[in-house]
């Protein structure tokens, strides 16, 4: 079944869910026809490249009770679906191919989002804290980005960031996906599970590359604009040698407008 697009100029002045309807309805049709399969199979080997975790509440994070609940529900949902898929050697991973579409009769509930730069709820909402959890075990187990996107707001100040900013993906289907290939000759498996009140992620290969990795950042600063302040920095990738021999990547350009006060000793002159 073909779907005629609308044009551009028409749907951009629809509201938001009506535009989310317009491009979902036919990817659905695609997605339920196709049905990707997700391999699960075994390693038949184990290296433990990369372990990390996130708590499931932020003090930054002022959600509701019932929105939250809802939050952690969808990141429940979201990782165990991701739970032990494998990327094979020379593979491809996609979020919406593992993950698929986030809807009530798959499970998800209506969660936390950004539209059009303001909150409000939507199906599957709140699971981006998988997908940036997923990018960070791909980016420390040597994966090769092929599509990612962010947030073009920075919502929260640095409560105990840990990480550089822009280190994470934003997800929302069927339109921004999370996609990597596997350049390794090792092939890759990832565990995504919930323990207690954290989201645990680990990234296995069939061998040690004998490498391991960083993420450093570069020119971080904030920009003051006639159109508000941004948050700008460059991330590159550190790959380590067991000699300690290092070799940096670019890997992603940042670029946010900020939604929360910033220290004037912060900011600097105004430029256009």
């Amino acid at each position: 079944m073909r779907v005629t697009p609308l044009p551009p100029v028409i749907r951009e002045a629809l509201p938001f869910g009506l535009r989310v309807g317009v491009r979902r309805a036919p990817a659905l049709l695609r997605w339920a026809a196709r049905r990707p399969r997700v391999d699960r199979t075994a390693l038949g080997g184990g290296h433990l490249q990369v372990r990390r975790e996130s708590p499931l509440r932020r003090q930054g994070t002022a959600y509701a009770p019932a929105i939250q609940a809802a939050k952690e529900h969808n990141v429940r949902r979201a990782a165990a679906l991701l739970d032990g898929v494998r990327v094979p050697a020379g593979g491809a991973f996609s979020w919406h191919d593992t993950v698929g579409p986030p809807l009530r009769a798959r499970g998800f509930v209506p969660g936390p989002e950004l539209h059009d730069g303001a909150f409000a709820l939507g199906g599957g909402g709140g699971a981006c804290q998988v997908a940036n959890l997923v990018f960070w075990l791909a980016v420390h187990s040597g994966m090769q980005l092929t599509e990612r996107h962010r947030h073009g707001y920075d919502l929260f100040p640095d409560d105990d960031r840990d990480v550089p900013f822009g280190c994470g993906a934003t997800v929302f289907w069927p339109t921004r996906d999370l996609r990597f290939r596997n350049p390794l000759p090792h092939d890759l498996r990832l565990r995504v599970r919930v323990e207690g009140d954290r989201l645990v992620g680990e990234a296995w290969l069939s061998a040690d590359p004998g490498l391991r990795f960083e993420i450093v950042e570069r020119d971080a600063r904030f920009e003051r604009t006639p159109a508000g302040v941004y948050r700008v920095n460059r991330l590159l990738r550190c790959s380590i040698s067991p000699d300690g021999a290092r070799v940096e990547e670019p890997l992603l350009q940042n670029r946010a407008r900020v939604r929360y006060a910033v220290s004037p000793e912060d900011l600097p002159c105004s430029r256009s």
